[in-house]
């Protein structure tokens, strides 16, 4: 705080406040301090956000890839068939009296792949065109990007999966068949 005292004559001027100067230069302390500060906030927020995201990614290909694999490992080698992101095919399992079950349909597609409106889902059903609902429970759109199939063509007989996310975490995995001779 400045104090200006001004002689003239009979008159004392007496000024006091802050000058221009003064001001401009706490200001300029405080957004010295504020902008690092901020921007360490801002980026920590950012890490922590991107990180989350990237974990429920791997959560959600993690759980279809394990669906995948427990059934698709009893599959028909002749019923499996892959195109347009829609992986189709049949099992069989055993009664414990070693009777067979009714055959199992298997519909696991990628709705508006490549996109952000891009959707998991899955039909399984004793019906040979079963109604597929999003799966995993919760998947949000957008989040599994691509799926791709690759079918093994010679003994011993095998399906390599492919999915990807939007951060492109990769998730592959080869599942060699149970059921090939049939």
């Amino acid at each position: 705080m400045v104090q200006i005292s001004v002689c003239n004559s009979s008159k004392t001027l007496k000024r006091k406040g802050f000058t221009l100067v003064e001001i401009a230069i706490v200001i300029t302390l405080i957004l010295v301090l504020a902008i690092p500060i901020g921007v360490l906030l801002m980026n920590y927020t950012q890490g922590n956000i991107f990180s989350s995201s990237y974990i429920k990614e791997q959560y959600y290909a993690n759980v279809i890839m394990q669906d995948i694999e427990q059934r698709i490992r009893r599959g028909d080698m002749g019923s499996i068939t892959f195109s347009n992101y829609t992986l189709s095919f049949t099992y069989t399992d055993a009664n414990t009296d070693g009777s067979k079950k009714e055959t199992l349909y298997c519909v696991y597609a990628l709705e508006n792949a490549n996109t952000t409106s891009a959707i998991f889902k899955r039909g399984i059903s004793t019906s040979s065109n079963p109604t597929t609902t999003i799966f995993p429970t919760g998947l949000e759109a957008g989040i599994i990007q691509d799926f791709n199939v690759s079918i093994g063509t010679s003994a011993p007989y095998y399906v390599e999966i492919k999915i990807l996310t939007k951060s492109n975490f990769t998730l592959a995995n080869k599942v060699y068949l149970l059921n090939y001779g049939r």
